[in-house]
């Protein structure tokens, strides 16, 4: 199957998962202790990944763009949330874009129709943020993977419970 074909049926697969989110609840579960419906929520946002490009690695491929499930966290707030980025491969990765998923919905950061109210929320939660995606993937240097926050890798590691736990330095 055609590589755009690919990103375009699984950004379709992760956004066809919103409708059944609670959107509030997510986020609660994702700044809580009682993380499990937010670790849900990733599980089934990285397996629908998996379903579409058949794998978790994507190394020295033939991709143009790809979204990837991730979690997020606002360097000046500590706020975490889930959300896709969208990422060039052709650059080795570099980040295009973030569809946040907060208690409002998603919003969209690249999207000009977004609601002001999505904007301001994303503006005074996350920016600017960190994030961390559920695939492995060979050529991006751009995210930290040595360095991240024992709860942000608490979440990652639900996306993979029968491999090794990633271990914080």
């Amino acid at each position: 199957m055609e590589n755009n074909n690919l990103q375009a049926i699984c950004f379709e697969r992760l956004i066809s998962i919103f409708p059944t989110v609670d959107f509030i609840r997510l986020d609660k579960s994702c700044n809580s202790v009682e993380d499990g419906y937010a670790k849900e929520i990733l599980k089934m946002m990285h397996d629908a990944f998996v379903e579409v490009y058949g794998m978790d690695y994507l190394g020295n491929v033939d991709y143009d763009f790809v979204e990837l499930p991730a979690v997020i966290k606002g360097r000046d707030t500590g706020h975490i949330g889930l959300g896709i980025v969208s990422l060039n491969m052709q650059s080795s990765g570099e980040h295009c874009n973030t569809i946040f998923v907060t208690p409002l919905g998603t919003v969209d950061q690249g999207d000009v129709n977004v609601k002001a109210d999505g904007l301001r929320y994303i503006a005074n939660t996350y920016i600017p943020y960190d994030y961390w995606y559920t695939i492995s993937i060979e050529c991006d240097h751009h995210v930290d993977f040595d360095n991240v926050p024992e709860r942000v890798a608490d979440m990652l590691n639900a996306c993979y419970p029968d491999q090794p736990k990633l271990v914080m330095k």
